[in-house]
């Protein structure tokens, strides 16, 4: 072992050594092919997408949603992509579209209060045609109890918050006509957005048992003055007309125009290829989502302008010499959000084996200085960490690191300040890439490809938090091209390399996998120590074991899932079994070091590891996916178990089910996960809940007992 820990020393010495330190290169590209994406990507060319997809209200099965594709397809195909189609694909509601809607207070005085010509939030999605004049009703927050007493029957209803529970309970079972709301996007405080109007729907009245009808979203600045005026019996001119009126009645008037078409709808994404010259079972999938409200700027027009930017550059530098044409495909997707994706697997159940990996952009466009907004660069889930997050974390860091002012860099140093190597765009601003590395979370496209039964690394990149998100305050003028382009470089220079790499390349992805994982597994030792200094009882000391057991576990699949580029190469293979050595051998480092702290501690020996009736039960149960994708997700949706487990961790439950864990070695893996990352990020996980989701889940169908 010696010799091996001599090898890598030498190795990752070379590695270090080879990089010319003034250039802040990454050792994934080298400086020409960081030179040639830099010069090349284009922020303000992805803006101008931008542009035109916010025009159009592009929710699922929407008009505009099938405009915004038709803007897609032709883009994409002078950005040069090949078989450039539109997969179109079912959709279980009706498709909708909303022609015209107006709301006028006709009573105190006449004032227009909406009109979706002006921006299409105003309506809800799913209201219905409508012609109506009636009374305006204060209904406070659309509780039973708020409408205990009053008569709303033929009458419009005001609420503070979603119209959806007023249309249930004032519409659907007390007769009112329809509702008025002043919600707010995210649960966001109306005294700092109080112009903002935010993305709402109704619940589906497609059902002919429930009254069709509609509803309006206003910003609480005019829903405040509308229940000021029916609470107050003075005169006021309270919208500043010019008239004074009295308070304490209004009347409304609204008329909504839709288009509903019958059962079964359909949606569908827009496809492209740059087409690989070699492995064609190794593709490298680039994904944003078309989907989202009028305007949506950010989430997801960021996006899908960066993937018809990368396009182009890729085309353009390979036309020119400047960049080999790849040796895998590349796809490129403009998804219906995470719908398309599902819905693709199961009416494709051999193609998700075709993928390398899946590189997700959904709002990489903020302007940071707006709301202090923060680029995420999303790592995927602890049950497939693979090479991609080594790969992500590498290339990432080097644009945070070049995009950044340093003291000691520019200051103090021979580098230009206030960015060492900026990625900067024309009309975008000079300001610094405030951005950071981050466990996982879901709530994306990517999180498709990360499914157990689908098992595609994936990482993802949404800034959060985000004070425009679904609201008409999403646009132009909150998006900054310098930060597209930098985004835009991160993905680019991922899929270049991904594209190219061969078992020559198994060293370097290896050693940068292996030297992540070092840094990982001193995380898990922090958790495990902390584990133990509560006190000395046997659970904490097995929760402090199963840290570092599933620490080594997971980066041991990491080192191996760079076998896939190793093909049949002996030398590449050996490299990997280095690794993987190493790794065996850190690991009993750790455990060592886990023994002394707990000894230094308490004076003695920990416990010996005493399994429970419960524990050992579980130890017997091997889950296994059950069916075919259709088969598997159909009955996941039917799986009854309440639990406080937090979302992500009940995920991770099924995303470790691989037929050879058991309940409990999920369960310690979910665990793990969980303490390593904190209560606070991902809530706290007991072998109870574990053992009841997945009997839940093969009582379901969706798992089977091996």
């Amino acid at each position: 072992m010696k010799n091996v820990r001599l090898i890598f020393t030498i190795f990752a010495l070379l590695i270090l050594l080879a990089q010319p330190v003034l250039s802040q290169s990454t050792p994934f590209l080298n400086d020409a092919e960081i030179r040639n994406l830099t010069n090349e990507i284009s922020g303000d060319r992805s803006f101008e997408h931008i542009r035109w997809l916010s025009h159009w209200h592009r929710n699922s099965g929407m008009r505009g949603y099938f405009e915004a594709a038709d803007y897609i397809v032709k883009a994409a195909k002078e950005a040069g992509l090949q078989d450039v189609q539109f997969i179109e694909q079912p959709r279980t509601g009706v498709n909708y579209t909303a022609n015209s809607a107006e709301l006028w207070m006709i009573e105190p005085v006449e004032l227009k209060l909406a009109d979706i010509g002006d921006h299409a939030l105003y309506l809800s999605d799913n209201s219905r045609d409508t012609d109506v004049t009636a009374e305006l009703v204060w209904i406070a927050d659309g509780s039973d109890e708020a409408l205990e007493d009053l008569d709303v029957a033929g009458k419009i209803v005001l609420i503070q918050g979603s119209p959806w529970p007023a249309v249930q309970r004032a519409v659907w079972e007390k007769g009112a006509l329809g509702v008025v709301s002043y919600a707010t996007s995210e649960g966001r405080s109306m005294l700092d957005f109080p112009d903002q109007i935010a993305w709402t729907r109704i619940p589906n009245s497609d059902d002919s048992t429930k009254k069709a009808t509609f509803a309006f979203n206003l910003p609480p600045r005019k829903g405040e003055k509308l229940r000021k005026i029916l609470q107050s019996d003075s005169g006021q001119d309270y919208f500043a007309t010019g008239k004074k009126t009295p308070g304490g009645r209004i009347i409304l008037k609204a008329k909504v125009d839709v288009d509903v078409s019958s059962k079964p709808g359909h949606t569908g994404f827009v496809e492209g290829w740059i087409r690989g010259s070699t492995f064609h079972d190794q593709q490298i999938v680039l994904t944003a989502h078309l989907q989202e409200e009028q305007g949506s700027a950010n989430d997801d027009g960021s996006g899908c302008g960066n993937l018809l930017e990368i396009a182009r550059v890729f085309n353009k530098l390979i036309a020119e010499g400047k960049m080999e044409p790849p040796k895998r495909d590349i796809r490129f997707w403009w998804t219906d959000e995470i719908y398309s994706e599902y819905r693709y697997f199961r009416d494709n159940p051999e193609e998700p084996k075709k993928f390398l990996a899946n590189l997700h952009q959904d709002m990489t466009g903020a302007r940071q200085s707006l709301g202090s907004r923060v680029q995420h660069l999303i790592f995927a889930p602890l049950s497939i960490t693979s090479y991609l997050d080594a790969l992500f974390e590498n290339i990432g860091t080097y644009v945070i690191q070049t995009n950044n002012a340093f003291l000691s860099a520019s200051r103090s140093g021979p580098l230009p300040r206030p960015h060492t190597r900026p990625i900067y765009s024309t009309r975008g601003t000079r300001e610094g890439f405030t951005a950071a590395f981050v466990p996982y979370f879901g709530a994306s496209d990517y999180m498709c490809f990360i499914e157990g039964i689908i098992g595609v690394p994936a990482i993802g990149m949404i800034n959060w938090d985000d004070y425009y998100i679904h609201s008409s305050d999403d646009d132009l003028d909150k998006i900054d091209q310098t930060q597209l382009a930098r985004n835009s470089f991160i993905v680019a220079a991922m899929a270049q390399y991904l594209g190219a790499v061969e078992a020559a390349d198994v060293p370097l992805l290896a050693s940068e996998t292996y030297l992540r994982g070092q840094r990982s597994l001193n995380r898990d030792l922090r958790a495990a120590m902390h584990s133990i200094q509560k006190s000395p009882d046997s659970q904490n000391w097995k929760d402090a074991m199963a840290l570092i057991e599933q620490g080594i576990l997971r980066e041991k699949r990491a080192i191996k899932s760079i076998e896939v580029f190793a093909n049949e190469n002996d030398s590449a293979k050996k490299t990997l079994q280095v690794f993987l050595a190493q790794t065996s051998e850190l690991g009993d480092n750790l455990y060592a070091d886990l023994h002394a702290h707990y000894k230094s501690l308490y004076g003695k020996k920990p416990p010996k590891l005493v399994y429970s009736m419960e524990e050992k039960a579980a130890m017997k149960k091997i889950p296994a996916n059950n069916g075919s994708l259709d088969d598997y997700f159909t009955n996941r949706r039917k799986v009854r178990f309440r639990s406080d487990l937090h979302g992500i961790m009940r995920a991770e439950v099924y995303n470790f089910v691989d037929g050879k864990r058991s309940y409990y070695d999920i369960y310690k893996a979910v665990r793990a996960e969980a303490m390593t990352f904190g209560k606070w990020y991902y809530g706290t996980v007991s072998l109870d809940e574990v053992t009841g989701l997945l009997d839940a889940a093969v009582a379901a169908g969706t798992l089977k007992l091996r």
